[in-house]
C-alpha cells in the first residue's frame, strides 16, 4: 500500500522507468539522474536538520516547509519519519 504522506504524482514518478521520465516533463521534474536523487517539497514539524547526511540534504524554508534532496532509495524511510507530514514533487511553471 502506498504511503499516504506521498503525493500521487510522486508515487507515479518513483514507479516510472528512466525512459518514461524523459518523455514526460511532469514525471521528471525534480529528479537528479547523476545522483539518483529527488528534490522534494516537504511539509514537516519539529526539526529535520539532524537528518543531514550523504543521502539527505535539507534546505529549510518558512512555515514548516523545506526542500529536501533525498536519494531515491531512501524516500520511503524518509516519509516514515514522524516529523514529516507530506511530501510532493516540484512542479514546472508555465507562463502564457
Amino acid at each position: 500500500m502506498p504511503n499516504a504522506k506521498l503525493e500521487n504524482l510522486l508515487i507515479l514518478a518513483l514507479a516510472a522507468t528512466a525512459k518514461e521520465r524523459e518523455k514526460s516533463q511532469a514525471l521528471g521534474t525534480g529528479y537528479i539522474p547523476s545522483a539518483k536523487s529527488w528534490e522534494l517539497i516537504v511539509k514537516y514539524h519539529g526539526s529535520l536538520e539532524r537528518l543531514e547526511s550523504d543521502v539527505i540534504s535539507i534546505e529549510p524554508l518558512i512555515s514548516g516547509y523545506c526542500i529536501a534532496t533525498v536519494r531515491e532509495d531512501f524516500i520511503d524511510a524518509f516519509a516514515q519519519l514522524d516529523e514529516v507530514e507530506y511530501i510532493e514533487k516540484p512542479k514546472r511553471l508555465y507562463f502564457e
